[in-house]
């Protein structure tokens, strides 16, 4: 995003009263600069108001509400769930200094335990992946986890095994009226579904995709969870599942050249996109199953 849009998206920022939502986005849609984007997303999943007027006290309010949440973790036992999310934070993205650095492991660790606190012990390993791209975005604590807390109540449909059972099916039937040649070959390999799939429905995408292009598609992504939070879910599972198409329509040629390991090695590490072109296919191919009346 740059020029023109990149301009209004400032100047609706900088609004002194009132930030014009409809606007913000509008114009998200077609990716956030990095300068905004920690400012932008809040906005986009309520943890900012429209009226700027409500800023410092829900800030204050935010910063008293997380320091009441350190606080019961640390008089409570957690032993086991303490262990549990240590370690998954300390196989996130390995490979990457960034989250090898013990600093942003520690951040890490400290706002899943709190939002665990607050949801009475309920976790699973998929949260951290879900957590990273905000950790990328946020130099607090404090923001990381309203933001957090904010993604996971849109996201409460998308990530349930009923919500993931839903979008694996409608994604299994697309592929293979879109890209049907694929779809064999992956059922012939034995790689068509299983955990890689679970994975890219239940997390965005967020483990598999180098982050700079987690982050560009998550600006659209949050630009279609809206304010209605019985309408969020819904909305970004249609629009995920035609990414996860979009992207095996970009590197199918080369995924059919490998063998059955390799397939799921790649389908789990996948190469960089360019994000903008993908988004624009995924909507092209939603065009393509509307008018052709597949689903």
């Amino acid at each position: 995003m740059a020029g023109e849009p990149s301009h209004e998206l400032a100047e609706v920022l900088e609004s002194e009263t009132h930030v014009d939502m409809d606007k913000l986005l509008s114009l998200c849609r077609y990716g956030v600069p990095e300068r905004l984007r920690a400012e932008t997303w809040k906005y986009l999943l309520g943890v900012s108001r429209p009226e700027r007027s409500e800023e410092l006290t829900l800030g204050k309010r935010m910063e008293q509400e997380y320091l009441e949440l350190c606080k019961a973790w640390q008089v409570l036992p957690h032993s086991d769930l303490a262990r549990n999310v240590r370690n998954d934070v300390r196989k996130h993205r390995a490979d990457h200094s960034y989250f090898r650095d013990p600093r942003m492991r520690q951040r890490l660790e400290n706002v899943l335990r709190c939002y665990v606190q607050a949801q009475g012990g309920q976790y699973w390993p998929g949260m951290v992946h879900l957590l990273a791209p905000l950790a990328q975005v946020y130099p607090t604590e404090v923001e990381m986890y309203f933001t957090f807390q904010e993604l996971m109540k849109r996201l409460a449909l998308s990530v349930s095994f009923d919500g993931v059972k839903q979008m694996s099916v409608t994604f299994m039937t697309l592929l293979r009226h879109i890209l049907p040649e694929l779809y064999l070959f992956l059922e012939e390999e034995q790689c068509a579904g299983g955990s890689w799939l679970t994975s890219w429905m239940q997390m965005l995408l967020s483990k598999e995709l180098p982050l700079p292009c987690v982050l560009r598609l998550w600006d659209t992504y949050l630009s279609y969870i809206t304010l209605n939070l019985s309408e969020a879910s819904s909305s970004l599972q249609q629009l995920h599942v035609y990414v996860c198409l979009a992207i095996l329509e970009a590197c199918h040629e080369e995924v059919t050249e490998l063998d059955d390991t390799e397939v799921l090695w790649y389908l789990q590490h996948l190469p960089t996109f360019d994000m903008d072109q993908i988004i624009t296919q995924a909507f092209n191919i939603k065009e393509d199953v509307v008018a052709q009346s597949i689903l």
